[in-house]
């Protein structure tokens, strides 16, 4: 179904994500972007990497949704779990962490430090998803199957699939607040 509200809504909440990062994020050092709480914990930088690297994963395919040039493979069309795969997706990668996850190696920052620019790459990045998100409003969503970019024969509708990225992108700008809270942040 097409559902210019939803894609309305999803907008919405990318620009709320941008605002979170100006309102808590801008101001730090650059020893503070890149502070980590534990070897196993990511930084506030690994935050915002991580979440440039799993949007751009799907740009490709939305721009050829938005153009109106996707064509879906077999799978994709005729996958008996894409609901399933789906539901789960959005149960796992809300903005309220139920229980943490490991993050698949194609989506895990490469770095251990990152320059402060990384902030604004990151923004323009999520300003880019945005504008192709937008140009989805008159795509049958539900009907629309798209490919995990990590796990090939994962599909799932380009609604679900639009739920989980934004709520997933609140769940690590609000790890990379977290952060901040954290004993032993550097403050100045």
């Amino acid at each position: 179904m097409k559902d210019q509200k939803f894609i309305s809504e999803r907008i919405v909440r990318g620009k709320q994500a941008l605002q979170k990062v100006e309102r808590e994020l801008s101001k730090v050092t650059y020893e503070q972007f890149n502070w980590k709480p534990s070897t196993k914990g990511w930084s506030i930088a690994e935050c915002l990497e991580h979440l440039r690297i799993a949007d751009g994963c799907y740009f490709n395919d939305l721009v050829a949704i938005g153009n109106g040039h996707y064509q879906m493979t077999f799978w994709e069309k005729y996958s008996p779990f894409s609901g399933i795969f789906g539901s789960i997706l959005k149960g796992q990668m809300k903005e309220d962490v139920k229980r943490r996850m490991t993050t698949h190696k194609r989506l895990t920052p490469t770095s251990s430090t990152y320059e402060l620019r990384l902030m604004d790459s990151y923004s323009k990045n999520l300003d880019h998803l945005m504008v192709l998100v937008g140009k989805c409003s008159n795509i049958d969503l539900d009907r629309c199957v798209i490919n995990s970019p990590t796990i090939s024969w994962i599909t799932y509708s380009l609604r679900d699939a639009l739920e989980f990225l934004f709520e997933h992108e609140h769940r690590h700008i609000n790890q990379a607040i977290r952060v901040k809270a954290k004993e032993g942040f550097l403050k100045y």
